[in-house]
């Protein structure tokens, strides 16, 4: 018998993830975040969760991780370094093919030690300089930026929010070291690999690029000191996080107060532009994040998620994890899906010197993200911040039909590397 708090959660799920995927479906037009800040509403109104329950499942490390990146990304984008970083890529860019390359790449590799989540909502507004900048089609840029950040960060702890909570809460030893031996040489393949099927998945789309209007880039530079502020922080900050990892200096640097501290520090030498600094950062993913934590809990607590999760292989193999984080990450998206199997795996005797089981489930909850446009929050930081700058959006079946096949062929590389690997330390 079925209990009234799984049958009303069920419908909620279905409500929230039904508007989602049927965005741009005749007069839906509901946001992602929407969607989620509603859902969650009905799981409290309905007594699904309390408010109290509701308010502690919000997991703040991630969310202060989360706003101080994209205070960083604010103050870059503020500065006027995207829209310099957009004209000199346009301007060295002849072909559509190159402009795919130079954002897949480079996103895909800032994305290695930086969050992906930070780095999608800091290239969508470059992307979207470009188009106003040149005669060019965004949208294979787009979706060249969404599945860069995506396999990007696979390989570090701080690539992205499930990967960090896996680090922090798992109880893995040195987890940025085994992150790298594990994860970094399939994540390099698969950055080879990808690029050649985006440009076959674009093949329609390799015009000239065309710039408008010939200008000098360092005028695109409005505020200088704040754009160099921004990035010696983003300098300093990235060693700072494998220092830490490796010689355990205290246990209050972690890579959220470090990312924090670099925040705070920005505000503080922002000048006049601060207010400008903090009126820009993605407050919408923000929100989107508090929705998606208070639904999944919720989930977890009516009894959805356990159903689910019956139904999928135990994650104590690696075939096991891989499995239950490219499916249930549809469901609820990468980052709860990860916070709520961490206890599960614990509570099924997976140790933390389980290194492949865990690297699995990392690697297995990012790469669900090039499936759908819910696969991973980038995403929808992508399609919801082009869409405030005059961009395009992604629709919810468009972007599977070019996710598919990325995700095949990412997933391929990552479990046939994780099977045969064996690293002794």
């Amino acid at each position: 018998m079925l209990s009234t708090k799984f049958i009303e959660d069920s419908i909620i799920l279905a409500i929230t993830y039904g508007l989602i995927a049927l965005r741009g479906i005749g007069k839906i037009n509901v946001q992602p975040w929407v969607a989620m800040l509603f859902g969650a509403a009905l799981t409290i109104v309905l007594g699904i969760l309390t408010p109290n329950q509701a308010l502690s499942s919000i997991n703040l490390n991630v969310i202060l991780f989360l706003i101080s990146l994209f205070t960083i990304s604010s103050a870059l984008e503020v500065s006027g370094f995207f829209s310099y970083l957009a004209y000199k890529l346009l301007i060295s860019s002849r072909g559509m093919g190159r402009l795919i390359l130079r954002v897949f790449g480079l996103s895909a590799i800032l994305s290695l030690a930086l969050s992906n989540d930070g780095i999608a909502g800091s290239f969508t507004p470059v992307i979207v300089s470009m188009r106003r900048q040149a005669r060019i089609n965004i949208k294979p840029l787009l979706y060249a930026l969404a599945f860069g950040v995506t396999i990007g960060s696979v390989a570090l702890p701080v690539g992205n929010p499930q990967n960090l909570l896996i680090a922090l809460e798992s109880g893995m030893p040195r987890p940025f070291i085994v992150f790298a031996l594990y994860l970094l040489p399939p994540t390099i393949i698969n950055i080879l690999v990808t690029y050649p099927l985006l440009l076959l998945l674009f093949r329609n789309n390799n015009d000239d690029v065309v710039v408008e209007e010939i200008r000098r880039p360092e005028e695109l530079l409005v505020n200088k000191r704040l754009a160099y502020t921004a990035i010696t922080i983003l300098l300093i900050l990235i060693p700072l996080y494998f220092i830490t990892d490796i010689f355990n200096i205290s246990p209050y640097l972690t890579p959220v107060t470090l990312t924090f501290m670099s925040a705070s520090i920005i505000y503080l030498l922002s000048g006049d532009d601060r207010r400008s600094v903090a009126h820009n950062v993605d407050w919408t993913t923000i929100l989107f994040f508090i929705g998606l934590f208070i639904v999944s809990e919720g989930a977890l607590e009516s009894g959805v998620l356990n159903s689910l999760a019956h139904y999928l292989p135990q994650p104590t193999t690696l075939i096991g994890v891989f499995i239950s984080g490219l499916l249930l990450s549809q469901v609820i998206s990468n980052v709860p899906m990860v916070a709520l199997y961490i206890p599960l795996m614990r509570e099924l005797g997976v140790s933390p010197s389980n290194y492949i089981i865990w690297v699995g489930l990392a690697a297995s909850s990012t790469i669900a993200g090039n499936l759908t446009l819910i696969g991973a929050a980038s995403n929808v930081i992508i399609s919801e911040a082009s869409e405030k700058r005059g961009g395009e959006g992604f629709g919810f079946l468009e972007f599977m039909k070019y996710g598919i096949p990325v995700t095949i062929v990412n997933t391929v590389i990552y479990y046939v590397w994780l099977n045969y690997v064996h690293i002794t330390f």
